[in-house]
């Protein structure tokens, strides 16, 4: 068993299925966004784009910003801003039990 175990978290580089999933958010116009943390940083996927932002001190909620793309989370609703457009509010699509 430990075996199996510690070769499953090798196989997997000690990610877990929500880190590589990530959470989806749907907003108010049709479209959807991925966003996948790792540490201090997040990768957006929104389109058929993917942006890497890293975190930024927040007042509350999470803030992270990239080059052309910034997202702003609190609970279970994000902004999402991507070559100047903004989109939002986004809410977040919970997966069905």
């Amino acid at each position: 068993m430990t075996r199996w175990l510690l070769a499953c978290l090798l196989l997997a580089g000690c990610t877990t299925a929500e880190n590589q999933k990530g959470h989806t958010y749907l907003c108010n116009n049709g479209r959807q966004g991925v966003l996948s943390f790792s540490g201090n940083s997040a990768t957006l996927t929104f389109g058929n784009e993917s942006f890497e932002m890293q975190r930024v001190p927040s007042a509350s909620g999470a803030r992270y910003n990239g080059v052309r793309s910034s997202v702003f989370t609190k609970d279970d609703e994000a902004l999402i801003e991507v070559d100047g457009f903004q989109f939002g509010p986004c809410q977040e699509v919970k997966p069905r039990p």
